[in-house]
């Protein structure tokens, strides 16, 4: 993994060998089997190895609900700034959030190509406030923001 991904969670650790014919997803568990790791899906096709989560854990899914206003602050912050709404690039993030719905420790997963970009996006997440925290401040958030994702349907209007 160390090789692959870079993290230092992967570092040191081997995959399960996949042989057969599998679904994506399904070779993906195979080869996590016995690492520790977990891939948490952040859109249909993206995902982030962590640290696999007790089974107790898993069971106590986060309240979908606080998705959509979330979604939405975000979407709002990013389109204030040309580098962060112009939509031709895609990138994933990781962010706790407090009591209040202010995002916290933000981190992108990878980068946009753009290292001002880069800084943008950190700079937006500073300024999202949804009002209200999710029921649990524990788990963090992922997002995965897609290249149409802002352009698409008119989303940022013309400032």
């Amino acid at each position: 993994f160390s090789g692959l991904c870079g993290s230092a969670s992967t570092a040191g650790r081997m995959s399960a060998l996949v042989s057969g014919n599998y679904t994506p997803r399904a070779a993906l568990t195979v080869m996590l089997e016995g690492t520790g790791l977990a891939a948490y899906f952040t859109a249909m096709d993206a995902f982030v190895l962590e640290p696999a989560m007790a089974p107790s854990s898993v069971a106590a899914e986060r309240d979908a609900s606080y998705d959509g206003p979330l979604q939405a602050q975000v979407r709002d912050i990013f389109c204030r700034d040309p580098l962060t709404a112009g939509g031709g690039y895609r990138i994933a993030l990781r962010f706790h959030l407090d009591a209040r719905g202010r995002i916290l420790r933000p981190l992108l997963l990878d980068s946009t190509g753009d290292g001002a970009r880069d800084k943008a996006i950190l700079a937006a997440l500073q300024r999202v406030d949804v009002g209200y925290g999710p029921a649990d401040l524990s788990k963090p958030f992922f997002m995965l923001i897609l290249p149409q994702a802002l352009t698409a349907a008119g989303a940022c209007a013309v400032h």
